[in-house]
């Protein structure tokens, strides 16, 4: 049996081939290490991010409220009931008017399930249509079983926000 004093120590090896791994890592192409989407990807989950969002204004200015209410997120349904929201939508006094201007209507891309839509939404008066009003606003959009959903209080509260 050899005594253990006997082997010689190489602690320099760990080292090197720590050294070389990080090395190998550095140099390897940006595209391989990655962790987002490719572009096209990128591009084509803001496409259908913009596309359901114009979908729920196409709603919300045709004051269809219960079909408005499926485009929530689980949250905010869990938050309000389909009766109370389309009464208190009811109850709004703008509404939104006239499609969205192409240059402000924008995907921010987060993540592959979360995108922030920048609008600028012009907005009616629902009983004097000649006060209006527009405002530059952002909407989470939020992957949820497929489909891009919207938070309902957010819907509620915009003619409002700051």
């Amino acid at each position: 049996m050899i005594a253990s004093s006997a082997i010689p120590r190489r602690p320099w090896r760990g080292l090197a081939a720590v050294l070389a791994l990080a090395a190998l890592l550095a140099a390897a192409p940006a595209g391989v290490v990655r962790a987002g989407p490719h572009p096209a990807e990128q591009r084509k989950i803001e496409a259908q991010a913009l596309e359901s969002f114009r979908r729920v204004l196409a709603l919300w200015r045709e004051e269809v409220y219960f079909e408005l209410y499926d485009h929530g997120t689980e949250a905010s349904k869990a938050r309000i009931s389909r009766e109370d929201f389309a009464q208190r939508m009811v109850q709004l006094e703008w509404l939104p008017f006239g499609e969205p201007n192409p240059r402000l209507f924008t995907a921010d891309f987060r993540f592959r399930t979360m995108v922030y839509i920048k609008t600028q939404i012009a907005y009616r008066n629902k009983f004097d249509a000649s006060q209006q009003f527009t405002r530059d606003q952002n909407f989470l959009l939020q992957l949820e079983q497929g489909e891009w959903r919207v938070d309902l209080i957010d819907i509620l509260r915009s003619p409002y926000a700051t």
